[in-house]
C-alpha cells in the first residue's frame, strides 16, 4: 500500500512538473516570436486554451518514463527494501482521474462563487458553460487578476485547462503505441517490397 501511494504521489509530481516546463517553454516561444513579428502562436493560445493545454498534455505524456525516472536506488524504507521499478507507463492512462477530480473541485467553486454573486438568481447550463467550461479568454490579460474576466479565465485555466490537460496526458501512451504499430508495419511493408523487388531482379 505504502508503495502505491508513493507511485501514485510521484506520477502527479512528475505530471505537473512535465506540464509546467512544457508550457514555460512554449509561452516563452510565442512570446519571442511574437516580439519578432509573428504574434500568431500567442493569439493561437489565447483563443484555444483548451487545445493548446490538451497538446501540452499530449506532449508531456509522451515522453517516456523509462529507468531514469524509476527512482532506483532513490527511496529505502527501514527494512532496506528499494521502491524501485514504479512503472510510471503503467500509472499514465489513470492521470485523467486527477483531472476530474480538479474539475470537480472547480465546479464547487464556480457554483459557491454563483451563490454569493447572485444569490436570486438559479445557475443554468447557459451560465455554466460561457462562465465556466467554454469563457472567451482570447482578450484577457491574466496579468491584470482584479478584473472579473481575468478570475473566470483563471479559474477555467485551473480546473478545466488541468482537466483537458491530463486527459491528454493519459492518451498519450495509447497514441503513441498506435503511432509506433503503423510505422513498423509501414517499415515492414517496405521490407517486403524490396524483398519482392530484389527476387524479381535475380
Amino acid at each position: 500500500m505504502w508503495r502505491w501511494i508513493i507511485r501514485v504521489y510521484a506520477s502527479i509530481v512528475l505530471f505537473w512538473f512535465f506540464m509546467f516546463c512544457l508550457g514555460l517553454v512554449f509561452v516563452q516561444l510565442a512570446h519571442a516570436l511574437m516580439r519578432i513579428g509573428w504574434p500568431y502562436l500567442l493569439l493561437q493560445i489565447h483563443s484555444h486554451l483548451l487545445v493548446t493545454m490538451f497538446l501540452l498534455g499530449l506532449i508531456s505524456g509522451s515522453i517516456t518514463l523509462g529507468s531514469n525516472f524509476t527512482g532506483a536506488g532513490w527511496f529505502r524504507s527501514r527494512d532496506g527494501q528499494s521502491y524501485e521499478g514504479f512503472k510510471f507507463e503503467e500509472i499514465k492512462p489513470w492521470t485523467w482521474l486527477l483531472g476530474v477530480f480538479i474539475f470537480g473541485l472547480g465546479v464547487v467553486l464556480w457554483r459557491l462563487e454563483q451563490v454569493e454573486t447572485s444569490a436570486l438568481l438559479q445557475p443554468s447550463v447557459s451560465s455554466f458553460y460561457h462562465d465556466f467550461l467554454m469563457p472567451d479568454c482570447s482578450n484577457v490579460r491574466f496579468a491584470n487578476y482584479r478584473s472579473d474576466m481575468a478570475i473566470t479565465c483563471t479559474m477555467h485555466l485551473l480546473f478545466v485547462g488541468i482537466f483537458v490537460a491530463s486527459v491528454g496526458y493519459s492518451l498519450a501512451p495509447m497514441l503513441r503505441k498506435i503511432g509506433a504499430g503503423i510505422i513498423r508495419k509501414a517499415n515492414s511493408d517496405q521490407e517486403k517490397t524490396k524483398q519482392a523487388e530484389q527476387g524479381t531482379n535475380c
